[in-house]
């Protein structure tokens, strides 16, 4: 039986994991033991060392280690440690000297035999098996034992180490002693060959006892799989009412996936014979519904021969319309190009006008500047001449003065010479006198010459003087008529000017309105073609349509044999599902 069978490779499946969990655990139990008794002899090897390090003379080993030489010191030492290693039972005894940060080990003193010769390291000489990180904890003041080491001599061995103290607490030496593997080896097989077999008896009786409760459990749980088996055979054949019966059966006293399954499959039963049922039903209704659209389509076929005869005229009519519109696009055309051309000539018009508008108002412009900087002129040539007149009366003012100092040079040169005459009366004291006379005399005369000069240039000055005020006069009066006719002038501009704005506001307008005829002109135009587009559209549309049309048609055959097949494949899956016994 399936469930059997099932139960079977569980079962060896979980006798396969006990063997391998029996393998890992005796592996674990040899890996563990061989670690424990490693660190319980190291812990007895450290206490031996401890032991022998108590019976050491410390302050000898210390005289020793400052003068390491073969002395009578070294020898008695020797024997010492030798009967101690004797008595301790211990393979090997000996000390190391206090090495440096990562120097070396160096014996100290070996304790074998003083007769023996071979094997014995001499003081100084360099341990091949122990290094610095091996004693760093020594140095520190604790115990350190080594894992198993392996020599070509002595075979495997475990070493520890321990610090030999002074009285004062300092480590002068390190006491190292060695045990070999044998005993370890000895102690490891006794703890295993009395351990190992009773774990696995345990291990083994467990494992049957837990083997027999799975299996059994295995077997009780699967049982429902046998109805499973038969219910499914029925249901195969068809035999559903059979299938559920059968299935009923089955005692759901385990709660667990099995029954699960088995609850989900009979409610899926259920299910499936109400499905039945519905489609016994609906495909009795399909027949019926498939019979109606037969008959739908044949009337669909009619109304699509109707409709593909209307599109048809319709596409004709659509054809001469768009003969109708043609006709009127091209007509639009010419008109909206004579507008184009009418808007053109008044644009050119406006342009004209716009710029001899802008040259009459620059003449107006300039000729109110030319009047304003008459204007100007007359006032500033009529300034002028009264600052000339002014002038004029400044220079008889300056003639006066001149008279002035001609009167006080005359004076002068007249007081001079009266001085000279005093200053001969007076002989030697009066030639100094005479000097400055002369000298002023001199003066006098000079002031006299240039206010002569400067009455001459004066009378020169009053000449030009009069000269300028007649000629300005006659200035100011041709400043005036000309300020009179340019006046003129600009109100003759100022004329043209609104004349020509009148002229150019009436161009603006008739290009405006002309502008706004060809826009129309060309907005109907446009909506004149957008119409012959939509006609020509239709008509494509028209024969896209009739094109769908005749489509129709086939699909309408199509639909037709396909219908034909539906009742076909409806009378069939009635007969399957009568196959199968749901009452």
């Amino acid at each position: 039986m399936n469930s059997s069978k099932l139960g079977r490779r569980i079962v060896l499946y979980l006798i396969s994991m006990i063997v391998i969990l029996v393998v890992a655990f005796s592996i674990l139990l040899y890996l563990n033991t061989t670690s424990t008794v490693n660190k319980s002899v190291g812990s007895q090897a450290i206490n031996t060392a401890t032991n022998l390090a108590a019976l050491l003379d410390a302050e000898k080993y210390k005289r020793l280690s400052e003068n390491p030489e073969e002395s009578d010191l070294y020898w008695e030492l020797r024997e010492e440690l030798n009967e101690l290693r004797l008595k301790n039972g211990v393979m090997y005894a000996y000390t190391y000297a206090i090495p440096e940060q990562d120097d070396p080990i160096t014996f100290l003193v070996d304790g074998m035999p003083i007769d023996n010769i071979e094997g014995v390291a001499p003081i100084g000489d360099i341990s091949l098996v122990t290094h610095y990180k091996d004693v760093e904890r020594v140095l520190e003041g604790e115990g350190h034992h080594t894992n198993l080491l392996e020599d070509d001599t002595y075979g495997q061995f475990l070493s520890s180490f321990v610090p030999l103290f002074d009285s004062k607490g300092e480590v002068v030496a390190i006491v190292g002693v060695d045990i070999a593997a044998t005993q370890i080896q000895q102690i490891k097989n006794t703890i295993l060959w009395t351990t190992l077999p009773i774990s696995l008896v345990i291990i083994l009786l467990i494992s049957f006892i837990s083997l027999f409760a799975v299996y059994w459990f295995i077997k009780s749980s699967t049982q429902p799989l046998t109805t499973l088996k038969e219910g499914t055979a029925l249901f195969a054949v068809g035999d559903i009412i059979g299938a559920e019966s059968i299935l009923a059966t089955i005692d759901n006293k385990h709660d667990n996936e099995i029954s699960d399954f088995a609850s989900a499959f009979l409610q899926s039963l259920f299910r499936l014979k109400d499905t039945f049922l519905n489609l016994n039903k609906s495909s009795k209704y399909m027949e019926d519904v498939v019979g109606s659209i037969g008959q739908a389509m044949h009337s669909v076929r009619a109304l699509n021969d109707s409709m593909i005869e209307s599109i048809m005229q319709i596409a004709s009519g659509s054809k001469d319309q768009k003969v109708n519109n043609n006709e009127v696009v091209n007509a639009m055309e010419e008109m909206t190009i004579g507008i184009q051309r009418i808007a053109d000539s008044s644009n050119t018009v406006a342009v004209s006008s716009n710029e001899m508008t802008s040259l009459v108002e620059s003449s107006v412009h300039e000729a109110r500047g030319v009047v304003s900087q008459i204007q100007q002129v007359e006032t500033s040539v009529l300034a002028t001449g009264a600052h000339v007149k002014d002038l004029g009366e400044k220079y008889k003012s300056i003639g006066n003065m001149v008279e002035v100092i001609t009167n006080i040079a005359d004076q002068t040169n007249l007081l001079a010479l009266n001085a000279a005459i005093e200053a001969a009366r007076a002989g030697e004291s009066g030639k100094g006198f005479a000097v400055v006379a002369g000298e002023v005399r001199k003066l006098a005369e000079l002031s006299r010459n240039s206010a002569e000069e400067i009455r001459s240039h004066l009378k020169q000055f009053e000449e030009v003087t009069l000269q300028a005020l007649k000629e300005m006069e006659t200035s100011s009066g041709q400043v005036r008529s000309g300020t009179q006719a340019v006046k003129i002038i600009g109100e003759n501009l100022e004329r043209v000017l609104e004349t020509v704005l009148r002229v150019n506001d009436e161009i603006q307008d008739v290009s405006t309105v002309t502008e706004q005829m060809s826009a129309s002109s060309e907005e109907v135009l446009a909506s004149t073609e957008y119409m012959n587009g939509i006609m020509d559209d239709n008509v494509s549309r028209t024969n896209q349509v009739a094109e769908v049309s005749d489509e129709q048609v086939k699909f309408v055959d199509a639909l037709e044999k396909t219908i034909e097949q539906l009742q076909g494949s409806t009378r069939n899956m009635t007969e399957s599902i009568n196959h199968f016994r749901v009452r």
